[in-house]
């Protein structure tokens, strides 16, 4: 294998809920390979579970000698697509790889915290739910502490919307 570093990483398309299956065979192809990993919460059976996922659901990236090793990555088990087409393939800065590689603890991606504590005027926008990409003021916590009332502007009528604060972020 050449050596590749300080190259840019190719986009690796997966098959549907393989992204393990790509990395594994990838990596016995001799394909420097790096699936970004992350615990996520997830309900079953209406049971909060942690089980360990991908950072980009269904994408990986590789790093490899683009006229030595296409045709063995783009037909590699588990490998939809090489993202592109083989003249100009896609590809992500090795400095963005580093930054990522840069908030792992244990081998997984730390995500930023959300915000706990909104204040009245916050600007926010709703990432969850029924509402998901609505903007909004934030107003008051209600008592159960769980809860927020949040004027909506992205609406032509003034409208009050009571949501689960986990769902709110603050926009910058």
């Amino acid at each position: 294998m050449k050596e590749t570093s300080g190259c840019d990483w190719f986009i690796v398309h997966s098959k549907p809920k393989q992204e393990f299956d790509a990395e594994k065979h990838l990596r016995l192809l001799g394909i420097e390979v790096y699936l970004p990993l992350y615990r996520r919460r997830i309900k079953r059976n209406r049971v909060k579970v942690e089980l360990i996922a991908p950072l980009f659901s269904g994408y990986l990236f590789a790093r490899f000698d683009l006229s030595e090793s296409y045709q063995q990555v783009r037909y590699t088990r588990g490998v939809r697509s090489v993202l592109g087409n083989r003249e100009c393939l896609w590809t992500l800065a090795d400095a963005k790889v580093r930054d990522i590689r840069s908030r792992e603890c244990d081998g997984l991606v730390v995500l930023r915290k959300r915000e706990e504590h909104f204040h009245p005027g916050d600007r926010i926008a709703i990432d969850e739910g029924d509402f998901e990409g609505w903007e909004g003021i934030f107003q008051e916590e209600l008592p159960d502490r769980e809860r927020a009332m949040i004027l909506l502007t992205n609406v032509q009528f003034s409208s009050r919307l009571i949501l689960p604060k986990k769902y709110l972020v603050i926009q910058r």
